[in-house]
């Protein structure tokens, strides 16, 4: 018999989530670079509108991908790891109480993360719970998610999807050349 400690086990976070996860942390990190003041800065007067537009873009950007971060890693810590970890301390870590912890995700996300441990991933669910990725984001992220992919990718009704912040903003462009053109 080994005279070593048993250590205590921890659990295995799976590589899906751990893959979204990453993919949340990219674009959130991508989003902040883009925040740049820069672009702001000299003693002469000048037009600011496109640095300014580009900032608030970016910051919407990294919000939503930070939220989606934030809301994926409690509901997988709070639903799906084994053994639970301490929800008390991650809760008091986020400024929250244990009692308000699970109100910081949505039964969307839940939704979400079922769908990426599933061995036929539900992309409508991906997108609806995890809505700062978009299709392009998923490629690579597990086996089974890159099949569901190129499943999808075999019906020629099938529309890709941009990440939220992406769509809102094509949005707006779209409804501002048609302001301009009036």
């Amino acid at each position: 018999m080994s005279e070593q400690p048993m250590l205590p086990v921890w659990g295995v976070v799976p590589e899906p989530v751990r893959g979204v996860l990453q993919r949340l942390q990219e674009r959130a990190a991508e989003a902040v670079e883009a925040m740049d003041t820069a672009k702001i800065g000299g003693a002469a007067p000048q037009n600011h509108d496109e640095a300014f537009l580009q900032m608030s873009a970016a910051s919407e950007v990294a919000d939503r991908a930070t939220r989606d971060y934030r809301s994926v890693f409690n509901a997988y810590t709070h639903k799906f790891h084994q053994p639970k970890p301490p929800i008390g301390e991650l809760a008091a870590m986020q400024g929250a109480i244990t009692q308000s912890f699970a109100k910081r995700y949505t039964p969307k996300t839940i939704a979400a993360i079922e769908a990426l441990l599933a061995p036929k991933p539900d992309l409508t669910a991906i997108q609806a719970g995890i809505r700062a990725l978009g299709f392009d984001d998923l490629r690579g992220i597990s086996d089974p998610l890159d099949r569901a992919i190129a499943e999808a990718e075999a019906d020629p009704k099938f529309h890709r999807w941009l990440p939220a912040d992406e769509k809102s903003r094509a949005t707006s462009r779209a409804i501002l050349r048609e302001t301009d053109e009036l």
